[in-house]
């Protein structure tokens, strides 16, 4: 009766397969009737092999697939000095998004695979103003590749992936945080005001709104993005180390290095390791740009020579007992480039500088997950963003993109500083975190006209308020 019973699992299973088969295909499916409940007959076999060569197969039983992600959506609730309203968003920090890794053993600790990533972009918190509340990406197609890439891995060597991913020194600022994914509600980058409008003071507030951005005083010299996000994703080669004096798979020192585009060159070192009392984290990293085109790609001379430096770093360390932590993070960008010059001064492009600090615990006071509380301070330095293409006018803010000031004037440094406060609940049972944050962002903006006199302009501060929730899958 046993075998019997797998028989009749198995031509149920079948036929159900074939049936969705034809359903989906269009295409016409036949089976012949089985009389399950008397004796089996003696072409059962033959009829449920059928049926079972008709059904929908995954295409190579050699390769293991893996399908995750996560959707991150809050409310935002701003006020830039003159106006308040709020959003509803996706979270910048940790956009949503899903993927497919694929894993095949080739022989003995050898292995072979991909990653594939795409993220939504459907009023991506990094990318709203006053003006949209939602962003062009939802009119024109809301979904980027994130990761794209193929691999080669072997436990003692390391592995060696190809395509694009992440450049070595990308998220070197997060990925070794004892605090784990808390990182995913916020961490030191600027991406819910960073492509809002500076309101400046000392004019009616109608008026008030200049078309400068908040992501030209926090930019990075290689990219638009916030001076701690200045690594992304690239065409690259990269090798990754495999983890050495580690206690257990995750922890230990790694090293990655990578190469790619026209051209771009990272290396990064990562340690991780926790004991009886304590849990530490660390990690530098350090990234070249030669390529002029380094926002497009393309290379060329473009006019000028490129020569940016970048390094970034994190150390971070908790108390396991009292869940008290704190966390150190650094980045800074150099352009030593031909056109690094500004064009009324004449003098070198300043060095961007920019750090973090915070503190805070993460306990698990009931049994729905770890709670988190934590706060800190943020402060970018000379991070200036106008101009930086151009072989005549680096630093150059035309007239009236500031609405009190009507004439050119160049850049020659500014100051960005956050204080933010978050607490973030983990709800272990639905895969869940539950978050809300606060953060209050100040910014001043050094001017000089062409006769090299100083320009004075003030602007309102920024704050907002950001709750939401984030679950993986």
């Amino acid at each position: 009766m046993v075998w019997e019973s797998s028989l009749k699992v198995r031509l149920l299973a079948a036929a159900a397969a074939t049936v969705l088969a034809g359903a989906l295909t269009g295409a016409p499916q036949s089976a012949r009737a089985a009389d399950l409940g008397g004796d089996c007959c003696a072409d059962l076999e033959e009829r449920i092999a059928e049926l079972e060569a008709t059904t929908v197969r995954k295409g190579n039983k050699k390769v293991t697939i893996e399908l995750y992600g996560n959707v991150n959506k809050n409310i935002l609730a701003w006020d830039d000095g003159v106006e308040q309203n709020t959003y509803v968003e996706d979270n910048g920090y940790k956009t949503s998004r899903f993927g497919l890794r694929g894993k095949a053993k080739i022989v003995n600790d050898w292995s072979g695979g991909y990653r594939l990533e795409v993220e939504t972009r459907n009023a991506r918190s990094r990318n709203l103003d006053q003006l949209d509340d939602d962003n062009a990406d939802d009119t024109l197609g809301s979904i980027a590749t994130r990761q794209s890439y193929m691999f080669l891995a072997n436990k003692n060597y390391g592995e060696l992936r190809w395509g694009y991913n992440e450049s070595p020194k990308d998220n070197i600022n997060k990925d070794t945080h004892v605090a784990g994914l808390i990182v995913d509600t916020m961490h030191q980058d600027f991406f819910f005001n960073n492509n809002f409008f500076l309101r400046t003071k000392g004019i009616a507030p109608g008026q008030s709104l200049s078309n400068v951005r908040y992501q030209d005083l926090e930019r990075c010299y290689s990219t638009s993005s916030a001076l701690f996000d200045c690594s992304t994703r690239r065409n690259m080669v990269v090798y990754v180390t495999p983890k050495w004096f580690g206690s257990k798979d995750t922890n230990g020192l790694w090293f990655n290095w990578g190469w790619g585009e026209d051209d771009i060159w990272s290396g990064s070192a990562r340690y991780k390791e926790e004991w009886s009392n304590w849990k530490i984290g660390a990690g530098v990293g350090y990234e070249n740009f030669s390529d002029e085109r380094v926002n497009n790609a393309g290379g060329g001379l473009a006019g000028f020579k490129q020569n940016l430096q970048e390094w970034a770093g994190e150390a971070s360390l908790m108390h396991k007992p009292t869940g008290l932590f704190g966390q150190f993070a650094f980045s800074t960008s150099e352009n030593n480039s031909s056109n690094a010059y500004g064009a009324f001064t004449g003098k070198h492009l300043p060095t961007e500088i920019g750090w973090d600090v915070s503190v805070g615990i993460q306990k698990k006071w009931w049994d729905l997950g770890n709670t988190t509380i934590w706060g800190g301070y943020t402060h970018t330095q000379d991070a200036i963003g106008f101009g930086l293409s151009s072989t005549s006018s680096v630093g150059i803010v035309s007239a009236g993109r500031l609405p009190t000031v009507g004439v050119a004037t160049e850049a020659t440094g500014d100051e960005v500083a956050k204080w933010y406060f978050a607490f973030d609940q983990e709800v272990i049972a639905g895969a869940m975190d539950l978050y809300i944050g606060y953060q209050h962002v100040t910014s001043d903006l050094d001017l000089v006209d062409s006769a090299l006199n100083p320009v004075n302009v003030d602007f309102y501060d920024f704050d907002l308020v950001f709750s939401g929730a984030r679950i993986y899958f």
